[in-house]
């Protein structure tokens, strides 16, 4: 295993601790050190699925089993009062069967993050999110029936660029709660994925400065703006700090920032990220709706428009 870096200095004993004892995990299989770091009662959560401390270990020595040469390079850690953020990239080719996979010979590559919470000097509990997608697809499993596309043979940003003008959206604000500060930006890459369970998702720009906040939080609020709230939308398009303090909002029942006003709110719990070049695709459970039945906020062709003076399709032909 690479020895785990970092960008960030890392200064909590804590935290060095906790890549010390995660080098030697992962990268030589001494999985018994993770006692030294994590709680008895220790939690570790995944998008569906929780493990316990023993559960992790043995986890990890399956994972070697099938990567014998698997390495894992912390990239960057984000430390706070009692909570640490490890962005982490893992490599390894894979040699022998792994859940249900052959041995391809294949090299395995997956960046995630992990979100660890401290009681006292060990990790109480942590959150883990991965991009599932790279992981399957580096060892050879399809996704979909699509083949690659050729760079070259693609449409041009012009092209594309032109074509999105055309569609017609709504408007949303995704907001999160960072260290009880309300962070959020605007977005119109927002669909409805299921109604049973009921899924939504959006879709964020890697590099916008509410970006970090947003793939570390379980929870994220949306709010779909009216057609009074051209202002607010504008707000949020930009990449200036403290946006909330300029609009009236509120926190909902799990604490995310929700805009008052607003045609309709959502709170959503984060169930699944999926990294697409330079965006993230966030999908998300609805687990709370409000509305006021106020008229939309639409866009297209770069302009807003009040979505209650839409004509119906059929008034134009009668």
């Amino acid at each position: 295993m690479n020895q785990a870096t970092t960008e960030n200095r890392v200064t909590g004993h804590r935290t060095a601790a906790l890549l010390d004892a995660l080098e030697r995990a992962w990268g030589n299989g001494e999985v018994d050190v993770l006692d030294t770091v994590l709680a008895e009662s220790f939690v570790r959560h995944g998008r569906t699925s929780l493990q316990t401390r023993d559960e992790l270990k043995a986890s990890i020595i399956d994972m070697r089993r099938a990567f014998p040469d698997l390495t894992m390079t912390v990239e960057r850690v984000i430390e706070g009062t009692d909570e640490v953020a490890l962005y982490w990239t893992s490599n390894g080719t894979l040699t022998d069967t792994y859940l249900g996979l052959p041995a391809t010979g294949r090299t395995y590559s997956v960046s995630g993050a992990t979100f660890s919470r401290f009681d006292g000097d060990v990790v109480a509990e942590e959150s883990v999110i991965y991009d599932r997608r790279g992981k399957y697809s580096s060892l050879g499993v399809p996704l979909s029936g699509a083949n690659e596309v050729d760079v070259d043979s693609a449409a041009g940003p012009d092209a594309v660029r032109a074509m999105h003008r055309t569609m017609v959206t709504g408007v949303t604000v995704v907001a999160t709660d960072s260290e009880g500060e309300a962070r959020g930006l605007a977005v119109n890459a927002f669909a409805s994925v299921s109604l049973e369970p009921p899924l939504i998702l959006i879709c964020v720009q890697k590099n916008s400065s509410t970006y970090s906040h947003l793939i570390a939080s379980k929870y994220f609020g949306v709010s779909v703006l009216a057609a009074d709230q051209m202002g607010v939308a504008r707000v949020f398009a930009t990449k200036q700090e403290r946006k909330f303090d300029q609009v009236e909002w509120h926190r909902g029942e799990l604490g995310v920032p929700l805009l008052d006003g607003a045609t309709s709110t959502m709170e959503v719990e984060l169930q699944d990220t999926l990294h697409a070049s330079t965006h993230t695709i966030f999908i998300g459970r609805v687990k709370a709706v409000a509305g006021t039945n106020a008229p939309p906020l639409v866009y297209t062709g770069g302009q807003f428009f009040d979505g209650g003076q839409l004509v119906p399709a059929e008034d134009l032909t009668a």
